[in-house]
């Protein structure tokens, strides 16, 4: 109703609480804890052995709140293993705030280039700041403790405390941006005792990287990830010197003089790495290209595991036909070593692939797939003898068939694959004394019937691998069965395996055979409380005769 310009509103007509509906809490607890203790028993000729692992006490929480953070907790605890202090201890929690800030603190494994920090472990604090177009990321602290050398365990190797700290900033979205990063880490000499450091030197590392993505638009996006690396293996090494080996030295030295940023003596290397792709994507096809390349003896402190002295150019389209029921891929690529010409040999590989699927509307996949992994050497700074050269072709080839079905309530599972390899040696000199052929044969049956709760499971396999002056059978059932008991609180399983092995070694011939048995019980104690309890027995008689049993015990808290 309305009466010289003032408008009344009717507020019987507006829509009221609803005081039935439950108010979203102030803080939600979601996640597991487990606590685990597991067992092993090996009986060989010599006697036995027993292996006791520590507790572990693992989690898992998210905690959310109204005002939009999301706090995930990672975190594990293990009892001491002989009296010699704790095995591994850590705790890792990383609160976000909407979308655009992450914070992190204790053991933590980010990821800012593939060639700086690329999920390394630190041990330290940092964040993650995106708002708008700005991009900004720290992580600082331990990449590695400091570990004395010990006489009990000669085979734990000694290390520095390692500090450090790897710095991003850039433009951006996710969908386009680029990023520089700056990581720099460095071990301290006094970690540890002087005297025990042995071969032990002190090292230090700066890395400078360039990460970035262009998406065009929705078919095409262009990548690319590169790195120099300035290596110091031993920081008390003998000084430069004044005519630089590598030519790149000069310009470190530079940046040395101007910020004291990087440190350069004769232990120094620097490296560079690379790596871009292209991808072109259509409704019914894709084209990925790529090309690596990444110098001997490339290092970074931030990054586990990497493999150097490769160049390597990849060509990889993939067709989907028929609303993707029909795919074709393949991949094409060529790589070699040997990049700064410093070994006597160079190897090239010319690597290929290519494999189909199919699905029909009825629930049968087919897959077929061949690959040929080619493998010449040429000479490098030495002549190659040709007696000696390796040429080889690894090819594979392999088909797999997978079909289910429900009926009567049940669902029927059949799954069947073979694989054949040959390794063929085009070295005339060598071929007669170089050969191997694999083949695979593998089959189940599986069946799963919801309304009593039991699961039955048959396979069966076989294995036939001949090479020179010798060969391996291997082939057996397997059998599973499932079932779930009191209204699905106690799930019972047992699975059990024989194979049985005839070995040819230098015209001798060898038999045997292998035994496994697992039984684990899982029961729910109540809606949050879990425990299982598992064990498993192996039994080996042959020219290796064993027997070993392993016992798990695990309890649950869900939240």
């Amino acid at each position: 109703m309305a009466r010289k310009g003032i408008v009344y509103l009717d507020t019987n007509s507006l829509s009221q609480p609803d005081s039935t509906r439950p108010a979203q809490p102030a803080l939600l607890l979601t996640g597991d804890i487990e606590l685990t203790k597991s067992f092993s028993v090996m009986r060989v000729q010599e006697g036995t052995f027993v292996q006791s692992t520590p507790w572990y006490l693992t989690g898992n929480l998210v905690l959310a709140t109204r005002g939009g953070w999301t706090i995930p907790i990672q975190g594990m605890w293990s009892s001491p293993i002989n009296g010699y202090g704790q095995a591994y201890n850590a705790i890792g929690v990383s609160p976000r705030y909407r979308n655009w800030l992450t914070l992190h603190g204790g053991y933590r494994n980010l990821e800012f280039s593939p060639f700086t920090l690329a999920g390394y472990t630190v041990r330290g604090a940092g964040f993650e700041l995106n708002p708008g177009l700005l991009r900004v990321g720290l992580m600082v602290g331990r990449f590695s403790k400091a570990v004395e050398p010990s006489a009990t365990d000669p085979d734990r190797p000694a290390t520095f405390r390692r500090m450090g700290y790897c710095a991003r900033i850039g433009v951006g979205t996710d969908r386009t941006y680029l990023d520089v990063i700056l990581l720099n880490a460095a071990d301290d000499a006094s970690s540890i005792l002087p005297d025990s450091t042995g071969y032990l030197t002190p090292a230090q590392n700066v890395v400078l990287g360039l990460s970035g993505r262009i998406r065009a638009n929705k078919k095409l996006t262009v990548e690319l990830d590169a790195a120099g690396s300035s290596y110091t293996s031993d920081t008390h090494a003998e000084p430069q010197p004044t005519a630089p080996v590598d030519r790149r030295s000069k310009y470190v030295n530079y940046l040395n003089g101007y910020r004291h940023l990087m440190p350069v003596n004769s232990s120094t290397s620097i490296r560079t790495a690379l790596q871009a792709s292209l991808n072109y994507r259509l409704k019914w096809a894709d084209l990925r290209l790529r090309y690596t390349r990444v110098e001997p003896g490339y290092q970074s402190m931030g990054v586990n595991y990497l493999q150097t002295d490769i160049e390597r150019v990849t060509v990889a389209p993939t067709v989907r036909l028929f609303k993707n029921r029909l795919q074709f891929r393949s991949s094409v690529g060529w790589q070699h070593d040997n990049l700064t010409a410093q070994k006597r040999t160079r190897t090239d590989r010319l690597i290929g692939s290519v494999s189909t699927s199919y699905t029909s509307d009825d629930n049968l996949t087919l897959d077929l797939s061949v690959s040929n992994y080619g493998l010449t050497q040429q000479a490098g700074y030495r002549p190659l003898n040709d007696t000696t050269r390796i040429a080889q072709n690894n090819r594979t080839l392999s088909g797999s068939v997978f079909k289910s079905w429900t009926g009567q309530g049940q669902l029927h599972t059949l799954n069947g694959s073979v694989m054949y390899q040959a390794l063929q040696d085009l070295n005339p000199f060598t071929a007669d004394n170089n050969h191997r052929q694999n083949w695979t044969y593998t089959v189940s049956y599986t069946r799963q019937n919801p309304a009593t709760g039991l699961d039955l499971n048959f396979g069966y396999t076989y294995t036939l691998s001949q090479a020179t002056a010798m060969s391996f059978l291997f082939h057996g059932p397997t059998v599973s069965i499932e079932k779930k008991l009191f209204t699905n609180k106690l799930r019972a399983f047992i699975l059990g395996s024989y194979l049985k092995n005839n070995q040819i070694l230098a015209g001798e011939r060898q038999q045997g055979f292998t035994i496994d048995y697992t039984l684990t019980f899982d029961y729910q104690l109540t809606p949050v409380h879990r425990l299982s309890i598992s064990g498993t027995t192996g039994i080996n008689r042959g020219a290796q005769s064993y027997r070993q049993q392993q016992g798990i015990v695990q309890y649950t808290v869900s939240f």
